[in-house]
Parts: structure tokens; C-alpha cells; sequence
């Protein structure tokens, strides 16, 4: 798919969210095609194009900004986007992977050490501070899954089908959070949040409130940063964790962004320290994980966009944002 392509059914899939995106998916010029083929292909994403953008100065609110700072700020917006990643960090993205780290931490001895590889500024390093609802179609009301240990917290409500899994049993225990990431945000740091949410559409302000939370529960149990990308820097965060742990790696849309050779390494790697690996990740990028989908996925429908898996095992896939959840493998068998 060309860039004129990808940005047009972007912005066919954004619309109904954030208009002022769509607009600006739409406002793509040959001057602004050539500055994104001056950028690796995995930087050319939308999401982190209008982050940059609006970094630089771009409103949102103005169709015609794109194409301005385009041609304005030419040589700093290349430059900026060559090294920037998407850090969305949407907490949201917890509700198909809560329930992973229940079944992992019901069967864990020790309380679970948590890396979270590419977290941003850590707002999925909170699986114990999430309660989590499911809300299934073929039954009355809401399944309370799992009750946030402590507060702060945050409450998620997903929308769920399928095999859904049991109520945990007991509350998740996370003993140690390592946060590892190219840029890490310190959400104390003045000014931190909002360069947090540079890549959400302005319009969302119900998914901004969430993320306001999750940071408050974040900051409550900070985890310790370190800068540093994947496969190369995954055993020094493993090792900054404590030994009176059970080590989990989490990756919530994180894999897409490691090129496809170094995305094999990771994999191997997590094998080869022998620790667990809970992941949400689009489906079909990681082979090893595609191979033990139901053979009726389908990569293109939308609620099947991403795939929670649990050491390597696809346990259900959901729309990009967790929101919808079809269940095909219970987690705790």
C-alpha cells in the first residue's frame, strides 16, 4: 500500500473518532509524500506524523496545517520524525491482557516482576490496578474479572465474546516494574503528560481522561526506566529486576515497530531466559503466535486487528484498542 493509500483509509477509519485527523489524512500532498519517503517506512504512520507535527506547532483544528509546517519546518519535522516513536501508550490495551497476568500470577509462587518493553511512560505497567469488567452479550449484566488491588486504579469495561475466562480468584501481585523504552517519559517531569498525549486525536477526550488516570495510578507505583529499544536491551531489564520475582514481558503494540529479523531475536531471547511473555500485537506480525489461531481469523476484520497472547500462545484477538474481546482459549488452563 502507497503512502497516499494508507493515509486515505486511515482516515476513512478515523473519521467517526477525529475528524480533524481525518482531515488532515486527507490533506497529503506530493511535497508532504516525498518528505515521509525521506523517513524509514515504519515512521511514516499517521499517528506518529500528526505527533510530530502538533510538536512542532501544527493545530490540529486547521486542515490546511499539515502541508504549512510541511513546507515551513521542512528540515525539523524530517529530522524529528526519523528518531520519534509512537507513544500513545493507551491503557486501554490492558483489558485483553489483565486477565493473562490473573491466570499467570494465580499460578506464580512470587509476586510477578514486570518488564514492559516500549511502555512509554508505563500506563500498562498497572495490570494490578485495573478492575476489570467484561460485559458479554449472552449474559445479563457485567463479569467482574478482575478488582484492582489498591488505588489509584483505573476501571475498564470490554466488550466480550467467546470462551471467556473465569473470575480471578485473588487480586494480582506485582513485586517489581521495569519500564524499558528508546524515550521514556517520567510522568512526574513538568510537561509530561502532554507530550504523552501528542498522538491521541484531540477529539478524545473520554480516552485523555483514562489516560490521566492511569497515570495517577501509574505514579503511585512508579517503574524504574530505562532507556533502551528491542531485542538488544531486553536482558538488562530483565536483570534490573529483583530475584524474589516472577519475571513477565509485556509488549502491548510495541513488536511492529522492531524490524522483522530483530523481532525474531526478541522472541528467542524470551525463550532462552526462560521467562514469561504476556503480548498484545497485531495480528500475523509474530509467526510463531499466528500459528496457533483459529483457522477463522481473519487479520482484516477489525476486531481481530490485534492478538493477546501468553508465552506464545494466542489466547483471543481484539480490535486495535482492546475494547472488543473474542476469547477462544481460556488463559488459566
Amino acid at each position: 500500500m502507497d503512502t497516499l493509500s494508507r493515509y486515505a483509509a486511515y482516515a476513512d477509519r478515523i473519521e467517526a473518532v477525529s475528524p480533524s485527523y481525518a482531515a488532515w489524512a486527507r490533506s497529503l500532498d506530493p511535497a508532504l509524500v516525498a518528505l515521509l519517503d525521506e523517513v524509514a517506512e515504519q515512521q511514516r504512520q499517521p499517528e506518529l506524523f500528526f505527533a510530530v507535527a502538533r510538536r512542532l506547532g501544527a493545530d490540529p483544528s486547521d486542515p490546511g496545517a499539515l502541508r504549512a509546517i510541511g513546507r515551513e519546518a521542512r528540515p525539523a519535522l524530517v529530522t524529528a520524525l526519523a528518531s520519534a516513536t509512537v507513544q500513545a501508550n493507551d491503557p486501554r490495551r490492558l483489558g485483553p491482557v489483565v486477565p493473562l497476568f490473573a491466570a499467570l500470577a494465580e499460578r506464580a509462587s512470587r509476586p510477578l516482576g514486570l518488564v514492559d518493553a516500549g511502555g512509554a511512560a508505563g500506563l500498562c505497567s498497572i495490570p494490578d490496578r485495573v478492575t476489570l469488567d467484561h460485559r458479554v452479550a449472552e449474559r445479563d449484566g457485567l463479569v467482574r474479572l478482575h478488582t484492582a488491588a489498591d488505588d489509584p486504579s483505573i476501571r475498564l469495561v470490554v466488550a466480550a465474546s467467546g470462551a471467556v475466562p473465569a473470575p480471578a480468584r485473588a487480586p494480582i501481585r506485582v513485586g517489581a516494574r521495569v519500564l524499558l523504552d528508546p524515550n521514556p517519559i517520567d510522568l512526574s517531569a513538568d510537561g509530561a503528560f502532554d507530550r504523552l498525549v501528542e498522538a491521541v486525536p484531540p477529539e478524545a477526550l473520554d480516552r485523555i481522561a483514562l489516560m490521566r488516570e492511569a497515570a495517577r495510578a501509574t505514579l503511585a507505583v512508579p517503574p524504574v526506566r530505562i532507556r533502551g529499544t528491542l531485542p538488544g536491551d531486553l536482558d538488562r531489564a530483565l536483570d534490573a529486576l529483583p530475584d524474589d520475582v516472577e519475571p513477565v514481558v509485556l509488549t502491548t503494540g510495541t513488536l511492529v515497530y522492531v524490524p522483522g529479523a530483530e523481532r525474531q531475536r526478541f522472541v528467542d531471547r524470551v525463550r532462552e531466559r526462560g521467562v514469561h511473555w504476556i503480548a498484545l500485537e497485531r495480528t500475523g506480525i509474530l509467526r510463531g503466535v499466528a500459528g496457533t489461531l483459529p483457522d477463522d481469523v481473519d487479520a482484516a476484520d477489525p476486531d481481530a486487528f490485534a492478538t493477546a497472547s501468553i508465552d506464545g500462545t494466542a489466547v483471543a484477538v481484539s480490535d486495535p484498542f482492546g475494547t472488543r474481546v473474542r476469547w477462544f482459549r481460556d488463559p488459566n488452563l
